[in-house]
């Protein structure tokens, strides 16, 4: 049962705006915002716009004591294991990579860590950085099927003079790994390198506890797994690296330091991120090890259907949180066209909404579980496929 008296599953599909015609597997690339979250979202946008003046210069400008904003953060910052003065908002965690990216001192000959899963523009933006400063990007490859033990020796044979930045996701977007950071960080930093973790499917999927984990930074997005408004996501800085941690924007706040910096960058709409302790606590409405369960139950009936239309799950169900990934059988070598055509038949003709990516020349298909998903939801998924098969199958 969840905080809202219902069973999980399609009984919780009310608490959400989505289209009562569709099959929602793919909760990871955008989430899903509550209604009763929208509604706060739009009390405290109705706040900023009947008194805008007190709403800027009262919830967010003040350079001394606490704010409305600040007060968001502490709750936020609590929630992941950090101290707020490590923690500021941005609008999403490709922001918040992009900023710890430009606060590394790059040179000729250095090297910037990425692996083959990494999310695209997080490699474009490596190889945009790269190309500016003269260094070079090192691509890890993840072994597919993958396992903890081959994936920590990937990031071990990787090693190399002259990493300066390992950049590291937590859940791997394509794929869904979680991957084992309490053995890779310490092989980074072995090395010397800064290690900024991608989390961006993390918060709220995973418990966290960012003192402990100690990257140098740390980004997520709250508008996945943590039900918040989209443009809500963090980045976390240690103490090692707050100092040299520069905002994306320079304004009123920039000789603050990190994280003021970071709050007052223009008239934004803050409302997204004032969200964020109400999502909090509709996350923490349910019990974590009965959503747990349910999302073992979705992926176990995923995966069963998957299996049954010759796919394969890229890695052990241990390395999963919420979400699956299964590579499709392929005649040929897989294109991003195969897989843009493969999620748009779905949804466009069995109104089923699942992630369809081409990592390699493999076509990958990445299944999530949510409180609103039922196990069924899965089965139309296989049914589906075998029905109608998909590109170059």
């Amino acid at each position: 049962m969840s905080g809202s008296g219902k069973p999980l599953g399609r009984a919780l599909r009310p608490l959400f705006e989505l289209a009562a015609e569709g099959t929602f597997l793919n909760h990871g690339s955008f989430g899903a915002c509550p209604r009763g979250l929208l509604a706060e979202q739009a009390r405290i946008r109705a706040e900023m716009e009947a008194q805008p003046d007190v709403f800027f210069r009262r919830s967010v400008m003040p350079d001394q004591g606490d704010t409305a904003l600040r007060t968001a953060v502490s709750r936020l910052a609590a929630f992941v294991g950090a101290r707020q003065e490590h923690v500021a908002f941005v609008e999403n965690a490709t922001l918040g990579v992009q900023s710890a990216l430009a606060s590394v001192d790059l040179a000729p000959g250095d090297r910037v860590l990425i692996t083959d899963h990494t999310y695209n523009a997080v490699r474009l933006m490596v190889e945009a950085r790269c190309a500016q400063a003269g260094a070079t990007p090192l691509v890890v490859k993840l072994p597919l099927p993958a396992d903890p033990d081959g994936i920590v020796a990937a990031f071990e044979r990787a090693l190399a003079p002259r990493v300066k930045l390992a950049i590291v996701d937590h859940i791997t977007s394509p794929t869904a790994l979680v991957l084992p950071l309490e053995r890779i960080i310490p092989a980074l930093r072995s090395c010397g390198a800064l290690v900024l973790v991608d989390g961006a499917h993390a918060v709220g999927q995973l418990a966290l506890d960012l003192d402990a984990l100690q990257p140098d930074w740390y980004v997520s997005n709250a508008h996945k797994w943590l039900f918040a408004p989209r443009a809500s996501a963090f980045l976390y800085a240690s103490p090692a690296v707050a100092a040299t941690t520069r905002p994306p924007v320079i304004s009123h706040f920039v000789g603050m330091g990190f994280p003021r910096s970071f709050d007052w960058v223009g008239t934004r709409d803050y409302s997204a991120w004032l969200t964020v302790p109400a999502a909090i606590g509709f996350h923490e409405g349910f019990d974590a090890a009965t959503v747990r369960d349910h999302h073992r139950r979705v992926l176990d009936a995923a995966t069963a259907a998957l299996l049954a239309v010759g796919a394969k799950p890229v890695g052990p169900i241990g390395l999963c949180a919420a979400m699956r990934s299964f590579v499709l059988p392929q005649r040929r070598p897989a294109t991003r066209e195969d897989a843009l055509a493969t999620a748009r038949a779905l949804w466009d003709e069995e109104r089923i909404q699942a992630m369809a990516v081409a990592l390699g020349d493999q076509l990958l298909l990445r299944v999530s579980s949510q409180v609103y998903v039922d196990a069924e939801d899965t089965v139309r998924l296989g049914e589906a496929l075998g029905r109608r098969g998909w590109p170059g199958r």
